[in-house]
């Protein structure tokens, strides 16, 4: 605590010394000053003798052109102007001699005494005699010097100076030749008798060209003075200094750098100079310039193509992502849709997929986008299905569309356009072919429809008969409306034919048009298309993880029996520099707190010591 105490002391002593150094005055002392004044003469009817002095206390002459003396009364109110030393012409200026007096006076003075005053008072009210204020002024209104007198003055310099009697002055008191000035009204001057000086101003006439007829107050434009103090013309200056021979202008197509050097502007549409094309911009031939662009489809100027993006085309930039598979979707649910329709992901890779960057886009037009749950991931090789419940899509059960995309704009999978799909229908993308299956497969590979064979004649069913109007879909078997041909449906081509089941056209192909079947397929009896053929041999096993459906025979992801293993190893805590800088920290605390105490005690520590040492040798 004691050395705080001195720490603080030494703090409010240096703020002491600095508030010790006197203030700097407006205007230094010695300059001119007010030196003398009368505010009335003797005898009645005399108060219009009125004389102001001034006294240059310099040791070399001061230009004094434009300086007036004003007056303000003892409340110091309103100042007017009492004489101002003018000029005769523009090329004259008015200048006091080293220690010597100007004076203004009233034309009573003069009359009174018979001075010629160096100004005559251009004001007639008066100056009191019994309290008042005057100023000298310079050129720019600012104040040199101030006399108050009287004890009802206000803003005297310190006190104001004693009111003089009629027929006296207040005189600045002198000391060899310097009148004295310091700031105090009271003590610079004394009432005496009114003592008249010889002036000391006189006219000097400033001719900047003496080589050429008449004053000239200023150089005229376009000419210079030499070092001869004569006004000549300038030779030519070159403004291109880095161009050989003297350019008087700047050449076309050229611009000044603002150092004397002119150059090619390299981007006409750029403000300012550009020597060369600044960096990461474009220059056209024409000397355009515009901010290189990696990446033209993506908003704002990319200088490089940014990080998790990779090049698809010119100035083409696309997140370098996996091309994940849009593979099925249930538009049309019998009942309710709410958490029944879904949309199917497939991810062909051999590695996690996390889907923050995908999003899928509904309607005809593609114009609804909805995003993933957060901390959607898929696995390798593994299909993904997501309901309409889990990112609050809809599908039209009518006509619609469903395209999967990335963020950036670029489209991995479209399911075009479908139109009036079945109840529990799905719309699959088979091969590069997207088409209706009645095998809906969501979370595995897809499957085509399942054919119903049609019943034999006479055959026992278990199915009642669809009611009048109806007629039983032979891929469903489920009883759909007969629409009326005449008034709905337009006529089929000449080379078609309405379908009984679908209510559709179809069109005739003859049995020479028919394909054959390629290598491994048969062509159906009852469908006329080409179907596998399905090997004797027994199925592929199933992949790590999977099993075997016993109703479907198709491999299945098995149950977890156990907690899966984490995707990463544990690894050990470590120290980082944050903990090392810690306790380094905390040890250089912990000294200081130690050193600091045994200075606070060292008197006690070393009395404790003493103690010891007496104890030890007294033994």
């Amino acid at each position: 605590m004691r050395l705080l105490r001195i720490i603080f002391s030494l703090c409010l002593g240096f703020h002491g010394l600095l508030f010790m150094v006197p203030s700097a005055k407006a205007l230094p002392s010695g300059t001119v000053v007010i030196s003398q004044l009368q505010t009335g003469g003797v005898g009645t009817g005399t108060a219009g003798q009125e004389m102001v002095e001034l006294y240059n206390n310099n040791a070399s002459d001061v230009d004094i052109t434009g300086w007036c003396v004003s007056y303000s009364s003892a409340a110091d109110g309103t100042a007017s102007s009492v004489a101002c030393l003018s000029p005769p012409d523009q090329v004259t200026k008015l200048l006091l001699k080293s220690h010597s007096y100007v004076t203004f006076a009233s034309p009573d003075f003069a009359t009174a005494t018979g001075y010629r005053a160096d100004g005559a008072f251009t004001y007639s009210g008066g100056i009191s005699g019994t309290g008042g204020h005057v100023r000298l002024l310079d050129g720019a209104k600012n104040e040199i010097d101030k006399l108050a007198w009287g004890v009802s003055a206000v803003h005297p310099e310190t006190s104001p100076a004693s009111a003089p009697a009629g027929g006296k002055s207040l005189q600045r008191n002198s000391s060899q030749g310097v009148l004295q000035d310091s700031d105090n009204n009271a003590q610079d001057f004394a009432v005496v008798s009114t003592v008249l000086h010889t002036s000391g101003l006189y006219e000097l006439v400033v001719d900047m060209c003496p080589n050429i007829d008449s004053i000239q107050s200023t150089v005229p434009v376009g000419m210079v003075v030499n070092e001869q103090g004569n006004c000549v013309t300038p030779p030519p200056s070159d403004v291109c200094s880095n161009i050989s021979e003297v350019q008087v202008t700047i050449p076309s197509g050229l611009l000044s750098d603002g150092q004397g050097a002119c150059y090619v502007d390299m981007c006409v549409n750029i403000d300012g100079l550009q020597i060369g094309v600044p960096d990461f911009y474009d220059r056209s031939d024409e000397g355009i310039c515009v901010p290189h662009d990696e990446c033209d489809n993506l908003p704002g100027a990319q200088y490089v193509i940014p990080e998790g993006y990779m090049r698809k085309a010119v100035h083409d930039c696309r997140l370098d992502l996996v091309p994940l598979q849009l593979t099925e979707i249930l538009p049309n649910v019998a009942g309710s849709d709410t958490g029944r329709e879904y949309i199917e992901i497939y991810n062909p890779s051999d590695s996690w997929v996390d889907l923050l960057p995908y999003v899928v886009k509904t309607g005809i037009n593609a114009d609804k986008v909805y995003s993933f749950p957060a901390g959607s991931k898929i696995g390798p090789g593994e299909y993904e299905v997501f309901y309409d419940n889990m990112m609050k899509f809809t599908l039209v059960n009518t006509t619609g569309r469903v395209v999967l995309g990335t963020i950036d704009g670029t489209v991995l999978g479209d399911t075009g356009i479908y139109d009036s799909p079945d109840d529990d229908v799905a719309w699959s993308a088979l091969g590069d072919v997207w088409q209706y299956t009645n095998q809906p497969t969501p979370g595995s590979s897809n499957q085509p429809s399942l054919v119903v064979e049609a019943a034999t004649s006479g055959a026992e069913t278990d199915l009642a008969s669809c009611p009048a109007g109806k007629y039983r879909n032979p891929l469903t078997n489920r009883c759909r409306n007969i629409e009326s041909d005449a008034s709905v449906l337009a006529s089929c081509e000449s080379d078609q034919y309405r379908s009984p089941d679908t209510g559709r056209c179809r069109k005739i192909v003859t049995a020479t048009a028919t394909q054959p079947c390629k290598d491994g397929q048969y062509r159906s009896e009852e469908t006329n298309r080409c179907r596998n053929i399905v090997a004797a041999t027994a199925p592929a096993p199933c992949k790590e993880g999977q099993e075997r459906n016993p109703d479907t025979n198709r491999c299945r992801n098995a149950p977890a029996t156990s907690v899966p293993d984490a995707a990463f190893a544990v690894q050990p805590v470590k120290d980082g520099i944050k903990t090392f800088v810690g306790w380094w920290a905390l040890g250089g605390i912990g000294a200081v707190a130690f050193a600091y105490a045994g200075w606070e005690w060292r008197r006690e520590i070393g009395g404790l010591i003493r103690k010891i040492s007496f104890t030890k040798s007294s033994k």
